[in-house]
């Protein structure tokens, strides 16, 4: 007899839920909604994603990964799109997942990137401390690299560029170690729960990508 996989939990459904959704069969296309209901074991109920203010209809029948975080715990699935309803309020129900991925903030799964970075204070302006590149990347922090150490200093500002269109600036963390190679620093930093959510929700469209990556058709 093989043991059960995790199921989700009913008591972490609270009703504003801020919830991430990656398309895993089309291309590149992801949302930020709000869970707003559930029936235990049949569906969930999340807010209509919206684009300019407009609620964006999610094809019937299409799969998405879907992931939140709460109660210091990541939860990631895939579910279907079983039906969309727009009176009175813009919904969309999605099939209730048979199995769920649950990772702890503390000890989340790391994932290879090389992204390049810059560490500032806080101030106003803020000053540039170092530039680098962020070697692997989590859910609750990151392994940087950089040829300049990165000062002690609480709490510190890193900027991430992506490509030459698309940022993340400001995402504040804070250093938990380091190490000196060859005069390479590797410093290890945790994301600050003091993040906006707007800063925190790109972090997590990001690994959410990554994630889902390998599923893609």
């Amino acid at each position: 007899m093989t043991d059960s996989l995790p199921t989700l939990p009913t008591e972490v459904l609270v009703c504003g839920l801020r919830i991430r959704l990656l398309a895993m069969e089309t291309t590149k296309s992801k949302w930020t909604t709000l869970l707003i209901g559930a029936r235990p074991g049949r569906f969930l109920i999340f807010e209509m994603p919206r684009a300019n203010n407009t609620p964006v209809r999610l094809d019937e029948a299409s799969r998405w990964s879907v992931n939140f975080i709460t109660h210091g715990q990541v939860f990631t699935f895939t579910s279907e799109v079983v039906g969309s309803s727009y009176r009175p309020y813009p919904l969309v129900f999605f099939t209730w997942p048979e199995t769920v991925d649950i990772s702890n903030l503390r000890n989340d799964k790391r994932y290879p990137v090389n992204i390049p970075i810059t560490v500032e204070t806080c101030g106003d302006p803020p000053q540039i401390l170092s530039k680098g590149l962020v070697l692997d990347l989590s859910w609750g922090g990151c392994l940087a690299a950089s040829t300049s150490e990165i000062p002690d200093s609480v709490p510190l500002r890193m900027n991430i560029y992506l490509d030459d269109t698309n940022t993340i600036e400001g995402l504040m963390v804070e250093k938990k170690s380091c190490r000196n190679k060859q005069g390479t620093f590797y410093t290890g930093l945790s994301f600050l729960s003091a993040n906006p959510p707007a800063v925190s929700d790109r972090i997590g469209e990001i690994l959410t990508e990554i994630e889902s990556s390998p599923l893609r058709i």
